[in-house]
């Protein structure tokens, strides 16, 4: 039959898998492995004490030891460590608990709506939604004074910064949970859960024990790599460390970016050498997180030893929900409070809500019109390219990266390898070559870490999707362009569009990327939202903490009008295939 699909193992189809094998490898070297390389060459050769441009023309460890002698090291490290390990396993525990809480009601169905606008909160966001709201003379504390405090002036101290880095952690855990919950959700889409579920019961297991013995292990196998680029990315978060860490000492991140923004140029050897310590710091907090992950391992197969049943967990589960729940409204609440800061004419404590409100802060938008444009064509340009790369490349062979554990580990490069640890090397070779401070090289470096989002998101679809569609076409004659337009993009409009809303909110809440590889030449409204709340200006800070949300909402809003428009009748093609409605 023409076109019918047939098997070929011979030589020349051979040779031809081969090299698409060979080029896709080198395609994805050259965009995600080389440029983490040339930054930690960049990195690695001024910690050595080798910078031509300071007269430093010999190796030392001079770089090294004045890195080491800097006051409060170990506090910052420590700090580093704690605020990292903490978010990371809260925010873990917090998404499992929620899911295993809450599974198959209608409150999962509210939340998983939710969760697409609260992703798209920028980090920066949601740390000056948190000054607003827990400053000392913040919203949370005009709430409760003077009935619960008798206070009528701001108190003395504050939870913002307080010392040991609990708000940076709540910060953290506000923004983290909702992308490791929709993780969840997404694996445990492909789970037979029902299935799983029943089997816990057969044996006698309650409901909370069939989730924590059975289900969570599964989820939590799948998600593990992006787990890992979370634990790394909290150790070394700068935008809400900014906002919310103590600064005497500062986490190390911050330590090593002060270096790098030191007017003494020599400053940027030590500091060097502390992004390489930087890497070290997250190396321990890997070899913590093994151990930790062996300590669960054991409990859980000493309790299902033991025979624990765990039916008495039940009413612990639905308590610590609630409280896995909390840091979300609280971070909401910090965006409320911004919102009326970016409102408020005269506001004095201990007032709950402001005396009078105009539009003072917001008639200033001309200042507000060039870092906003940016940050969308920033946004733009990037995730419309990494959706087409990822997309021509799961077309051609989708099943070739997940077969290939280098290739999916090259991918994964750039969020497992601490940002304050290369990019101010590759910022370095971006001005040998004379492209920093470019459009070209920004939206690039925005590029590799999107693209690995992007896959999370179209590499399911792709694999879930039914083929007979392709099969039919190609049997009907319709080549591989026409395969494309008529068949995939149809089927896989979902996926795309949620693919290009999640790049387009990952782009817009990179801060260190835009600051370094933009060279200050090209300002975001990520950048502008920082630099305003780390000055005390609250209400233009506050106006540009809502212009963060509103460019990823709108983006939202139009993918999900146009895909409701032009695919609202087939709700089922979600996971790759058409479905009848009911």
């Amino acid at each position: 039959m023409r076109g019918t699909p047939v098997e070929n193992n011979s030589p020349p189809v051979q040779k031809q898998q081969n090299i698409a094998i060979t080029s896709l490898t080198a395609i994805t070297a050259l965009l995600f492995v080389l440029p983490v390389i040339l930054g930690l060459i960049g990195i690695i050769v001024p910690a050595s004490g080798y910078f031509p441009a300071l007269g430093k023309n010999n190796f030392s460890i001079d770089a090294a030891r004045d890195f080491l002698a800097i006051p409060g090291l170990g506090l910052a490290c420590w700090l580093s460590l704690k605020t990292g390990l903490l978010a990371t396993g809260i925010s873990l525990a917090g998404s499992f608990i929620i899911l295993a809480s809450f599974s198959g009601s209608k409150t999962i169905i509210w939340l998983r709506r939710l969760l697409g606008p609260l992703i798209a909160i920028p980090h920066s966001t949601i740390a000056v939604g948190l000054v607003f709201l827990l400053a000392p003379s913040g919203w949370l504390m005009r709430l409760i004074s003077p009935t619960l405090t008798g206070l009528e002036r701001p108190p003395t101290w504050g939870l913002v910064p307080d010392p040991y880095g609990i708000t940076l952690i709540l910060g953290l855990v506000a923004k983290e949970l909702p992308f490791l919950l929709l993780l969840a959700l997404s694996a445990l889409a492909n789970k037979p859960l029902s299935r799983q579920l029943a089997i816990g019961a057969g044996l006698g297991y309650g409901h909370f024990t069939s989730w924590v013995f059975i289900v969570l292990p599964l989820i939590y196998r799948q998600i593990r790599l992006l787990v890992i680029a979370v634990l790394i990315f909290s150790l070394s978060v700068v935008d809400m460390s900014l906002l919310l860490a103590p600064s005497l000492p500062p986490p190390l991140a911050i330590l090593v970016l002060n270096g790098f923004h030191d007017s003494n140029l020599a400053a940027r050897l030590p500091a060097s050498f502390g992004a390489i310590w930087q890497i070290g710091l997250a190396l321990v907090a890997l070899l913590f997180w093994c151990i930790s992950e062996k300590v669960v391992s054991k409990a859980v197969r000493f309790c299902r030893w033991r025979g624990w049943r765990g039916h008495s967990a039940e009413l612990w589960l639905r308590c610590l929900s609630l409280f896995a729940l909390l840091p979300m409204l609280i971070g909401v609440m910090g965006l409320v409070a911004a919102l009326i800061w970016s409102l408020a004419k005269n506001w004095f404590f201990p007032e709950t809500f402001p005396a009078s409100v105009n539009l003072l802060h917001w008639q200033d938008m001309a200042s507000y019109l060039m870092p906003v444009l940016n940050s969308g064509l920033l946004a733009t340009s990037a995730a419309f390219l990494s959706v087409m790369l990822v997309f021509l490349w799961l077309y051609n062979e989708q099943g070739l990266i997940q077969r290939n554990t280098l290739l999916q580990i090259a991918i994964f490069l750039p969020l497992l390898v601490p940002q304050i640890s290369f990019l101010f090397g590759l910022q370095i070779g971006l001005s040998w070559a004379g492209i920093d401070g470019s459009w070209l090289a920004l939206i690039y470096v925005h590029m590799i870490f999107i693209i690995p989002y992007v896959w999370l998101v179209l590499a399911p679809a792709f694999m879930h999707m039914d083929k007979r569609h392709e099969h039919v076409a190609n049997s009907l004659g319709l080549g591989p362009v026409k395969r494309l337009f008529r068949v995939y993009l149809p089927l896989l409009a979902m996926p795309i569009g949620a693919s290009l809303f999640i790049g387009f909110a990952v782009s817009i809440s990179l801060y260190l990327p835009t600051v370094f590889v933009g060279g200050g030449r090209i300002t975001t409204i990520t950048v502008e939202a920082v630099s305003l709340a780390a000055n005390g200006s609250r209400g233009p800070a506050g106006v540009a903490a809502i212009l963060q949300i509103l460019i990823p909402l709108v983006c939202y809003m139009v993918v999900w009008l146009f895909l409701k428009y032009r695919f609202g009748k087939f709700s089922g093609m979600q996971g790759g295939g058409l479905y009848e409605t009911t």
